[in-house]
């Protein structure tokens, strides 16, 4: 682009305004101010075309540096040229975008509104490169900026979907919430006229006939992890386990209920007779491994009314086969006064003691035998029938000690049916830590809940394997011999 010599423009300027204006003396305030802005827009142009006839030291200062090396070296330059600093919160009278003052006589043509331009000497391009500079220095340097343009700064996450519902279940949603509250509500009410020890929770839950965790560790980024299983067909078929329990003295019945899966629904003679057999269990069958209309009546009469005295109050959830009442009540002794409160739909996994805590435990203390045995390599199959049996007569006896009434207590307390809160022992924690399988309790009719001097000498002479690990050893017996004898399976012994 050719050099820019103002002289030579100016000229021109004359040339065409001569014809339409005069000179008439004094300029006026808006004289000045339009041979201003003239000036400075002819700056510009001067500088753009590369001419050096303005190129005074007064004029340098105003260019920007480019070809910085450090943020250090950056930030010094913003501060000198105090591009940086706050805005004004009272702006002079120039930082305003005002109308020119008139000359004061009459109207002039010359007359316009004039916006105020930063610095004419800087080069647009650098203008540009300070302003997205200083706006990136602005929002790194403000971190309380930062975090509220992030939707984690208002607690929102990425999370994982672990329900889908229609609008029909969020319209229905304050109806179930109030069925919920005033089943609380009522059990409550039956608590305070009855006191807790009339108050029993019973509900299934569904066992797989092997139990394995569902995470492992493996290397980071792989697609498929595999794991060890002894037998794939029983990943995929499940038996039920009916317990029962309440809030007062007594935290369990002596009986868990069991209901295996066989083909023809029952159990054959051959079975019934080599199956083992113990006093803390009720082992029956069906050919789904489901309870039934039949089972349940069975359960009641066998298990539920030969285990309570005076006053019974069930609660239990809307299973359809708990829905015949009439049937129950004939295998009711005549003086036991028997009461069922149904759990409302949908909110058994809030309202329910057996679903809201202890269910999780015990299926975690289970679980961690089942693996203990596999990663192991202890010679047994833990889907076989034998084994699930002694492994639920195990944990079922486990969890009665004293040490874990308090978890009965916590599930009635978060359920919303009594006010005080406990601070309960985790049994898979406790008991069955990661140095092994622990038992912290036997009990036995003569000794009550510790480990007789008796039963530890049974022990230590029955010992068919000794696990190291770390500074303890682990002797587990085989389940037959030590289950029928001291009701036990494993015991610690420092080294």
């Amino acid at each position: 682009m050719d050099s820019v010599n103002p002289m030579n423009v100016l000229k021109l300027v004359e040339e065409d305004y001569k014809q339409l204006f005069q000179l008439d003396g004094q300029p006026s305030e808006a004289d000045k101010q339009l041979k201003e802005l003239v000036k400075e827009f002819t700056d510009v142009k001067i500088n753009r075309a590369g001419s050096s006839s303005l190129a005074l030291e007064e004029d340098l200062q105003y260019e920007l540096e480019t070809g910085m090396q450090t943020f250090d070296e950056f930030e010094k330059l913003v501060a000198a040229s105090n591009q940086l600093a706050e805005p004004d919160k009272n702006p002079s009278q120039e930082d305003k975008v005002v109308e020119p003052l008139s000359s004061g006589t009459e109207s002039s043509p010359n007359e316009f509104y004039v916006p105020r331009i930063s610095h004419p000497k800087q080069p647009p391009s650098n203008a540009v490169t300070l302003d997205y500079k200083k706006r990136s220095v602005d929002f790194w340097r403000n971190v309380a900026t930062k975090k509220r343009r992030s939707l984690s700064y208002y607690g929102i996450v990425d999370r994982k979907i672990t329900k889908f519902v229609t609008d029909k279940y969020i319209q229905e949603a304050p109806q179930v919430k109030k069925t919920a509250e005033e089943c609380v509500a009522l059990v409550r009410s039956r608590i305070s006229n009855y006191g807790l020890d009339c108050m029993w929770n019973t509900d299934q839950s569904g066992f797989d006939y092997e139990m394995r965790p569902g995470r492992t560790l493996h290397l980071a980024g792989a697609k498929h992890v595999l794991a060890i299983c002894q037998s794939e067909n029983s990943m995929t078929h499940s038996y039920t386990v009916m317990m029962t329990i309440f809030p007062g003295t007594r935290k369990f019945l002596p009986q868990l209920w069991i209901t295996l899966q066989e083909d023809k629904g029952v159990v054959g003679p051959i079975v019934a007779r080599t199956m083992f057999k113990v006093d803390n269990l009720y082992v029956t069958a069906s050919a789904s491994g489901k309870m039934t209309e039949k089972l349940y009546l069975e359960w009641c009469e066998k298990i539920l009314f030969s285990h309570v005295e005076d006053r019974c109050i069930l609660l239990a959830d809307s299973w359809r086969t708990y829905s015949d009442q009439e049937a129950v009540l004939e295998f009711k002794p005549e003086e036991l006064e028997y009461e069922m409160i149904t759990i409302p739909p949908k909110v058994t996994d809030d309202i329910q003691p057996l679903d809201r805590l202890f269910f999780r435990m015990y299926k975690d203390s289970f679980r961690k035998i089942s693996s203990f045995i596999i990663v192991h390599s202890l010679p047994l199959q833990v889907h076989h029938r034998d084994v699930i049996l002694k492994m639920h007569s195990l944990v079922y006896q486990q969890l009665q000690s004293l040490r874990f009434g308090d978890l009965v207590n916590q599930a009635w307390h978060l359920c919303g049916y009594t006010d005080e809160s406990f601070d309960y022992v985790n049994p898979t924690e406790f008991s069955l830590n990661s140095v092994g399988l622990v038992i912290v309790t036997m009990k036995t009719a003569t000794t009550g809940f510790c480990l007789s001097a008796a039963g530890a000498k049974l022990l230590s002479a029955s010992i068919t394997s000794t696990i190291s690990i770390t500074s303890v050893k682990f002797i587990f017996h085989e389940f037959c011999d030590i289950l029928d004898c001291a009701s036990i399976v494993g015991h610690v012994m420092s080294m």
